[in-house]
């Protein structure tokens, strides 16, 4: 199907005009849902739980939009957007919706659009590059923003994040929530895979009668990923958690059971779209972007270096060894989690940790009392929150927001764990121990000064940085206009770059999360300039850079350090290898030999075959608790 003319500007791809033909079909058809039949006597059957009715149900007018990520799924989605503006113009009504009234539901054609804030930047450019100016009128409702229904309602697009969603999902005069939806789509959708995160039932709870989500990622862990989607699709009976336990993924966790697999993979096939780059067996590329290479550059650390990573290695299987058995080893998950992260950042550079190694050992939290009289232990645990840019709150699977750690030394978002002790379970969901609210402390606030000054320049290289200059140099004297991204976790990190590359002569800008919406897309703006004496080395977060983010102007991906899902570090080889990328890709990952950043390349390669080979399915039906403490185990080594 072809874009509409008076609001797209720009020509499809073939796959694009693919893919909007199908969009365009799921919400206009009028078929019975996916495994619902007609019987002889007029009434309707549900051929997977027998379920019958009389009365028709409703078509599934939405569904998963999976293609790979940089294939440009957001032009296809403008182009369905100015499709039903282009029909309501003619006053043509889509065939066989009946609407629920709700006040400004008959004129309402507006799609609210819900994403991360990292990828507002990426819908505002699609939007100027690809739409006749002022055809789509669009409003971001993202904080400072309006009470009235009435005015959104204005707009054919609002634009909004999960986490406001999240706010706002237990306030009385929320107009998001109110409004009955032409359409919402879900970007970057695989975002809401924890069922039980507030925003996902603020997601899960709009009003709209055509749902779409998108997503290139939509399995990162398990199968068990995909369930709030099918709730959020109002997909039923998979909608239902004990259903989609029943029905897909208890069958799934049976050894040499095909019924969960063939039943999943007949329900995404009904209703997703899926297609990636490569064509099967990677012959033939669906669109003509240039390859891709990903090559590893393995890194011996200095024997000074060795020494401080051993001598931590050491004293973190000593500390796993006290735990002993799983239970307590998840109780004290936060001290393994401390010892984890300071190995992955020995690989990257001794000055990102103090030190005197005794001050690095956040206590064995054994002890109720120690901890909660110990200030000494909630700085160091508020330390390890901001240096790990990957840490998450359990709960939502977000950074946390007002972090809390419990007297068992666990860390949540201030929100996620008061709803959990209102709640009548009131233990802590990692280590199960009964909490109240005494067990709470806030964890002293970290502020970021943009830059830091106390980085000293005249210290010796960390190896790997220096085996990051030695790469950037040659890829210089190869081609001195080419552009290259570096991507890591550690904000410090980032920021310990800047004076060896600038002492070095490259131009440089950094990226990361402490950064506004705003500052963000100007920095990405002027990476995206081309001539002399631009910036030819964008530090970047693979938060701040991850979703939604359009690099295309680099040819080269450095990942400094590994990420333990396979799918986060595919979407930061995808904002440069997507559509508009004009040069071959090369990415190279860092990793230093004998070390647990080895042991994390492992861990990525089996959540890989997990997602490909049985699309999610579990090891033997193990438990997420002893799978857990597995990979715990196995990254310092002792597996």
């Amino acid at each position: 199907m072809e874009a509409p003319g008076d609001v797209v500007v720009s020509q499809l791809f073939d796959h694009q005009k693919a893919a909007l033909g199908w969009l365009v079909h799921r919400e206009e058809s009028c078929d019975l849902p996916p495994f619902w039949e007609e019987d002889e006597d007029g009434g309707f059957q549900n051929v997977l739980t027998n379920q019958k009715t009389d009365e028709r149900p409703p078509p599934l007018k939405g569904g998963i939009f999976a293609d790979d990520m940089g294939l440009g799924k957001t032009l296809t989605l403008l182009s369905l957007i100015g499709m039903s503006k282009a029909r309501n113009v003619g006053g043509k009504k889509a065939r066989g919706v009946k609407r629920r009234k709700v006040e400004g539901a008959e004129e309402s054609r507006t799609t609210l659009v819900v994403c991360p804030p990292s990828v507002f930047s990426s819908w505002v450019t699609q939007l100027e590059e690809h739409t006749k100016v002022g055809s789509l009128k669009t409003y971001l409702y993202h904080g400072e923003r309006t009470k009235e229904k009435k005015e959104l309602l204005k707009h054919d697009i609002v634009i909004t994040s999960y986490s406001t969603l999240g706010q706002e999902f237990e306030q009385e005069n929320s107009p998001v929530k109110d409004i009955e939806w032409f359409r919402v789509i879900l970007d970057e959708a695989h975002v809401i895979k924890n069922s039980a995160a507030r925003q996902t039932k603020a997601v899960i709870a709009l009003n709209a009668e055509r749902r779409w989500v998108v997503t290139g990622t939509p399995i990162q862990n398990s199968s068990f990923d995909l369930y709030p989607l099918m709730a959020f699709l109002r997909f039923q009976p998979f909608s239902i958690k004990s259903y989609w336990q029943s029905l897909i993924q208890l069958p799934l966790e049976r050894k040499n059971n095909g019924t969960g697999l063939a039943r999943l993979q007949s329900l995404l096939g009904a209703i997703s779209l899926r297609r990636t780059k490569e064509t099967e067996g990677g012959s033939k590329s669906m669109v003509s972007i240039p390859r891709k290479t990903v090559l590893a550059c393995y890194i011996d650390l200095s024997a000074e270096e060795r020494e401080y990573y051993d001598q931590m290695e050491l004293e973190g299987k000593n500390k796993l060894r006290e735990f002993g058995d799983k239970d307590s080893i998840l109780r004290n998950y936060s001290t393994v989690l401390y010892f984890i992260l300071r190995l992955r950042q020995l690989c990257n550079d001794v000055a990102l940790c103090p030190l005197d190694i005794k001050s690095w050992l956040p206590g064995s939290g054994s002890s109720l009392e120690d901890v909660s009289k110990n200030p000494e232990l909630l700085k160091k645990l508020a330390s390890l929150v901001d240096d790990g840019d990957d840490f998450e709150c359990p709960i939502c699977l977000s950074p946390p927001v007002k972090t809390i750690i419990t007297s068992c030394t666990h860390i949540y978002c201030q929100t996620c764990i008061m709803k959990i002790l209102k709640s009548s379970s009131s233990r802590c969901p990692i280590c199960r121990r009964s909490l109240c609210k005494e067990d709470l402390f806030i964890a002293p606030e970290v502020k970021h000064p943009d830059e830091d000054s106390s980085v000293n320049l005249d210290r010796p290289l960390s190896s790997k940085v220096q085996a990051l200059l030695k790469l950037l140099r040659r890829a210089a004297k190869e081609d001195p206009s080419s552009k290259s991204v570096v991507f890591s976790q550690f904000r410090k990190m980032l920021i310990l770059l800047e004076g060896p590359l600038k002492a070095a002569g490259f131009n440089i800008l950094r990226l990361d999360g402490s950064m506004s919406a705003k500052k963000r897309s100007e920095v990405i703006q002027k990476f995206g300039r081309i001539g002399p004496d631009t910036p030819t080395v964008l530090l970047a977060s693979l938060k701040a850079a991850g979703a939604g983010v359009n690099l295309t102007v680099a040819s080269t991906v450095y990942l400094f350090d590994p990420w333990w899902n396979p799918g986060v570090e595919e979407q930061a080889m995808d904002r440069v290898h997507r559509i508009g990328q004009t040069k071959e890709v090369k990415v190279v990952r860092l990793i230093v030999k004998d070390s647990i950043e080895e042991r994390m390349l492992e861990l990525q390669e089996r959540k890989r075959e997990l997602i490909s080979g049985a699309f999610g399915r579990k090891k033997g039906g193990k438990e997420y608790k002893e799978i857990r403490v597995e990979e715990l185990q196995m990254m310092m080594g002792m597996k």
